[in-house]
């Protein structure tokens, strides 16, 4: 019998091996989201938003992109863009603006960006916060 252990210990090593990180993944990944959200910032989840005194703007975020890529509003005017993820499945997981100081999180489903009222008519770029995906916002 201690031959057959002698012969057998590195398959068996490698087996344990094995099992072991695959069970720690599977632990490690069971329920993780790699999206930072509201929750995860120890903020609490707001009540609805009453949206009837702004002018709404839907940007629809799937696997290919913004639709529409290129958004108009107007000067003065309270304007909420609802940035609407459809799906997972892209890597649009954040928006990014320097040129009107945005840093939004997204997450399935709707997510509201107030417009500054303030913003001097022009045209402003925004992405992803990988810079893989871009839109622009005209201000008229």
């Amino acid at each position: 019998m201690n031959k057959k252990l002698m012969k057998s210990w590195p398959f068996l090593a490698i087996g344990l091996a094995a099992i072991l990180v695959i069970g720690g993944l599977i632990i490690f990944f069971q329920g993780n989201s790699m999206v930072p959200s509201a929750l995860d910032r120890g903020q609490t989840v707001q009540e609805e938003e009453d949206l009837s005194n702004y002018e709404i703007v839907t940007v629809e975020i799937n696997d290919k992109g913004f639709s529409p890529s290129h958004i108009e509003v107007k000067q003065g005017v309270p304007t909420k863009i609802n940035f609407k993820k459809v799906t997972n499945l892209t890597h649009i997981t954040s928006l990014v603006s320097e040129d009107f100081d945005m840093l939004q999180y997204l997450e399935k489903g709707d997510n509201y960006y107030t417009v500054d009222t303030t913003l001097e008519p022009g045209t402003y770029n925004f992405n992803c916060g990988m810079y893989m995906t871009f839109g622009t916002l005209t201000v008229k």
